[in-house]
């Protein structure tokens, strides 16, 4: 069964569960200078076909480093900067029923502390209430257990993070990142 949160609940699990990332992987430099490192429950639930998602995922969007970019293939702001999260730029030509890693359809952008320039930090997954109603399970996302959706925001979908680009102290899958101002 999928991960899903409320709040508290995913606050205590981030928490508790001490989430940084896998050192070694090349997924693992998305921040360029500092390894991740994941707790050793989740090492175990990190599958190869869950890192092969994670891997395309970044690779593909790689080329959104640059804001400009995003905003020449569709992407606009769609939210004011979230604390915790950033500014997400939204691209509705990317809103599905089906989840497909390489094809996020929120990249998240930060003002971080030091620089003047916004920097991508995550990638967000959105599946309308209309394919995965908010009262039944989450949906199939990445392989294994390690996303976390979330169907609590006061937008009609279901999201899931990662945070492929900047290091979460609070882990790769979670909502929230306290780095993020």
């Amino acid at each position: 069964m999928k991960n899903s949160h409320r709040p508290a609940p995913m606050i205590a699990c981030a928490a508790l569960g001490g989430l940084a990332w896998l050192a070694g992987a090349s997924v693992a430099t998305a921040d360029d200078a500092a390894p991740r490192i994941l707790s050793r429950a989740d090492m175990v639930t990190l599958t190869q076909l869950t890192e092969n998602q994670l891997e395309a995922a970044k690779a593909a969007n790689l080329k959104y480093r640059d804001v400009n970019v995003a905003l020449a293939d569709g992407f606009f702001p769609g939210s004011p900067d979230v604390p915790g999260e950033g500014i997400h730029y939204l691209n509705p030509a990317r809103l599905s029923c089906n989840f497909d890693p390489a094809n996020p359809a929120v990249l998240l952008y930060a003002f971080l502390p030091g620089h003047t320039q916004l920097r991508l930090v995550a990638l967000e997954w959105l599946i309308p209430f209309a394919c995965m109603p908010a009262s039944g399970p989450p949906p199939e996302g990445f392989a294994g257990n390690l996303d976390v959706w979330s169907n609590d925001e006061p937008v009609p979908f279901w999201t899931t993070n990662a945070w492929l680009y900047f290091r979460n102290p609070a882990g790769l899958m979670t909502q929230l990142n306290p780095l993020v101002p």
